[in-house]
């Protein structure tokens, strides 16, 4: 079995969304110190301006500091064919920021412009930050991803669940997310409820839980008190459509009661989700559906999870066959760095 591999991201993301600077030179010690301990370290980007992402780049190769560039996408394209003509492996950043439409455009366009050749094939290693949407995984042919959702859902109260069909077959290519915490509403017509699903596919999923050693627990209704609203009038909260039940017990972890426990359950369907995925390199097709879900031992996109913490960490020495990880500059600490030397032997 093969060791997992850890790539390091600069943070700029992260740091961006926090209002925070990352200073490049505390970085490039960073990696000049610890480099060889990562698969490959990304650059310090900015986000939004492709032009001092280039000059990060250099200045950073000019410090003897190798890191895989990041174009963002829908940004001056002049960057792209300089990173083009200067590495063979690149990340595609901003994914996550496109409506979907403009996101296929925007990503269509720069497969076929810059990274196949004319049959389709890949011409250098592509790496898709921050790539939560399973079909933009399938339909592109990426060396590697990362992606968070796994982590954040769980969070949130979710879990991942492949699609049900009317057969009764799973497919994971169609991955949902569906509410499923204890703490939250449960109402009929919310779709993304798991107490919205039909009994019958309740029953398959609950199945599926079992066979990997998990608990659904009891999923109760959040009864809310009337509120007054803008006139002064109260809105009455409808009345609940689902039987008030006991909660899980607090001594087991379930899927409904921990989130520790939907972490593990989402990250046991990304291993699933893995071994199904299309080999690689593969041609690129421009369509949805253009590659079925095949279980083999081919090479395959390399997926990376993304950490932040050691209650993360934890979680992922719970899971097999072990996953690839990213964790970001602006999370490192002293605990996670052990924590990850002890995951990868």
């Amino acid at each position: 079995m093969r060791k997992p591999k850890v790539i390091l991201d600069s943070g700029a993301y992260t740091a961006h969304r926090k209002g925070k600077k990352i200073d490049i030179d505390e970085y490039a010690e960073y990696v000049k110190k610890h480099g060889n301990e990562y698969e490959v370290c990304f650059n310090l980007d900015s986000i939004g301006n492709a032009k001092k992402s280039y000059t990060n780049w250099k200045y950073l190769q000019s410090l003897g500091v190798n890191t895989i560039p990041i174009y963002h996408v829908g940004t001056n394209e002049v960057f792209l064919r300089k990173y083009l003509r200067e590495n063979d492996y690149i990340g595609l950043g901003a994914i996550a920021n496109l409506e979907t439409t403009q996101r296929l455009l925007g990503l269509s366009h720069i497969w076929k412009t810059y990274l196949t050749d004319k049959q389709g094939m890949p011409i250098i290693k592509v790496h898709g930050l921050g790539l939560t949407a399973v079909p933009i995984m399938i339909r592109y042919p990426w060396f590697s991803v990362d992606s968070f959702t796994p982590v954040i859902s769980a969070v949130w109260g979710s879990i991942l669940l492949p699609w049900l069909d009317s057969k009764g077959n799973f497919h994971f290519f169609k991955l949902g997310i569906s509410k499923i915490s204890d703490q939250g509403d449960h109402k009929v017509d919310m779709a993304n409820s798991y107490q919205s699903l039909p009994e019958r596919s309740k029953q398959i999923y609950n199945e599926m839980f079992k066979e990997y050693g998990f608990d659904l627990g009891a999923i109760a209704y959040q009864e809310k008190r009337d509120r007054r609203g803008k006139q002064g009038e109260v809105e009455r909260k409808p009345k609940p459509m689902f039987d008030l039940i006991k909660p899980s017990d607090p001594n087991t972890s379930t899927l409904a009661n921990s989130w520790e426990t939907r972490m593990r359950w989402n990250l046991t369907v990304w291993t699933l989700l893995r071994r199904r995925l299309p080999i690689y390199p593969r041609l690129f097709v421009d369509k949805d559906n253009a590659y079925t879900e095949e279980i083999n031992n081919y090479p395959k996109t390399i997926m990376y999870m993304g950490v932040s913490t050691t209650a993360h960490m934890n979680i992922f020495n719970l899971v097999k066959p072990k996953l690839d990880i990213l964790i970001s500059y602006a999370y490192l600490t002293d605990p996670i760095n052990e924590l990850i030397k002890e995951y990868i032997q």
